[in-house]
């Protein structure tokens, strides 16, 4: 069985601090937003998933990586860019059970756009003030059926946006800037710009330039019911640090019915050219249906199956990407082709370019949770590295892998970060867990994900449900 393993960190957040302490991000990532990539240290292999982080080389193992789930995106104008207008004012109890939200702009609610799968709410509204860092405090009414919340923030790729606090009726505080009993220390602050929401019973992602987005329940150990919530959005300018003042847009997906018991995910695979698959071949190619024949055993022993299956070409100029850390970088505008506004859109190329001269990238992921059903954002899908390691059933893991953080899991610990664990009961920390497909590592040998991976994966609004 060959294994190799990645750094667990999250995001190139202190690349470029200067001495005053401001900082000049590049890519919020993997603790939190979605995956940003992980690379092989001196001597050694690549890596999937995480964040864009500052790994360290390793001896043999991985090297900079990053770890952590999944990496930010970066709002192209037009795209994450928020409209302008009054700020959003405080959302009333809505009727008949239907979900409430903050009003637009102009007072009145934006109609949504998003086209939501059965038994999915989907709401949007535009130009949602942040000013000083902070929007108001805004109010919202889930319905009495409700299994899921997931907020997307859209803003300018000049911003970090996340979601800051999210607390119930009952004052059950699930995500906050200071979360009770937790102490946060400077290597907090280092690995991200908001590490409060972060360390909350409920993991925010780490803050990701032009995108934030929140999955709520994203472990059993919470539980999100009726009644008013309260929210707050945050920002901060990606290269001073300073409080971000900007309008976003903001998206609410609630998930609402019984309890599921199983799950439908649409897959849109998009090809370079890289390992020589195309929209054409790959349909037919051994290798490349041994790689999705892995990808959907792991998913199938949770009750998840995959749906439509679709085949498109890109461009042969994206077989090489970067790992975003750049306003319009080529990953970001790989990402943006998706045009689908289902399930998972994967794009295969031929290698991740890693800024630290050393080690490849194997895989990364637009968020944790990824952008559920807005498509062409700079965040819309995952990247896999064919070249990372060519072995169909690696690729097949990294697939896997990393779609699992576009759905909302973590790793189950994160490497450079002992303390850091998925919050999910039923996975082992440590290398104890290092079977589980979330693990850090990529291996053409035995991985699965647990039940309670499992529960958060078919609680995303991508996902289609199904009676197993």
């Amino acid at each position: 069985m060959k294994r190799y393993t990645l750094l667990a960190l999250a995001l190139l957040w202190a690349l470029g601090c200067d001495d005053d302490g401001g900082s000049a991000t590049v890519d919020d990532g993997g603790a939190g937003q979605g995956g940003a990539p992980s690379e092989a240290g001196q001597g050694g292999q690549a890596g999937v998933s995480g964040e864009a982080g500052q790994g360290e080389a390793g001896q043999g193992e991985a090297g900079q990586g990053e770890a952590g789930q999944g990496e930010a995106g970066q709002g192209e104008a037009g795209q994450g860019e928020a409209g302008q207008g009054g700020e959003a004012g405080q959302g009333e109890a809505g009727q008949g059970g239907e979900a409430g939200a903050p009003v637009g702009p102009g007072g009145g609610e934006v109609p949504p756009e998003i086209e939501a799968p059965e038994g999915v709410e989907a709401i949007e509204f535009i130009g949602v003030q942040i000013t000083n860092g902070q929007s108001e405090l805004f109010e919202i009414e889930l319905p009495e059926d409700v299994l899921s919340v997931t907020m997307i923030v859209l803003g300018d790729e000049r911003h970090m946006v996340t979601i800051e606090h999210f607390e119930g009726p009952d004052g059950q505080v699930l995500v906050s800037a200071n979360p009770p009993g937790v102490t946060i220390n400077d290597f907090d602050r280092m690995f991200t710009p908001f590490p409060g929401p972060f360390k909350s019973p409920n993991r925010v992602a780490v803050a990701s330039m032009a995108v934030g987005t929140m999955l709520a329940p994203n472990n059993p150990e919470v539980a999100v019911g009726p009644g008013p919530w309260t929210y707050r959005l945050a920002a901060l300018n990606a290269t001073s640090g300073a409080p971000g003042n900007l309008a976003v847009d903001l998206t609410v997906l609630i998930r609402r019915g019984p309890e599921p018991t199983g799950g439908l995910l649409d897959v849109h695979l998009h090809f370079t050219g890289a390992h020589g698959w195309t929209a054409a071949n790959a349909p037919t190619d051994e290798d490349f249906q041994v790689a999705l024949a892995r990808m959907r055993a792991f998913y199938a022993e949770i009750g998840v199956r995959l749906g439509e299956i679709t085949y498109d070409d890109i461009p042969e100029a994206f077989q090489t990407a970067d790992i975003g850390a750049e306003p319009g970088s080529v990953l970001h505008q790989i990402y943006a082709l998706n045009r689908y506004s289902s399930g998972v859109g994967l794009f295969f190329v031929e290698r991740i370019n890693s800024p630290f001269g050393a080690g490849s990238i194997g895989g990364i992921a637009g968020g944790t949770p990824g952008p559920s059903l807005i498509p062409n954002t700079p965040r819309s899908g995952v990247v896999i590295a064919t070249e990372a390691d060519p072995d169909p059933r690696a690729i097949g893991h990294i697939m896997g892998h990393e779609t699992g953080h576009f759905l909302g899991l973590y790793h189950t610990s994160e490497m450079m970060m002992q303390d850091t664990h998925d919050q999910i009961p039923d996975t082992p920390q440590g290398d104890a867990s290092n079977t589980n497909l979330m693990y850090p590592t990529v291996t053409a040998g035995d991985a699965h994900l647990s039940e309670g991976q499992g529960w958060v994966m078919k609680r995303n609004a991508n996902m289609i449900p199904v009676e197993e």
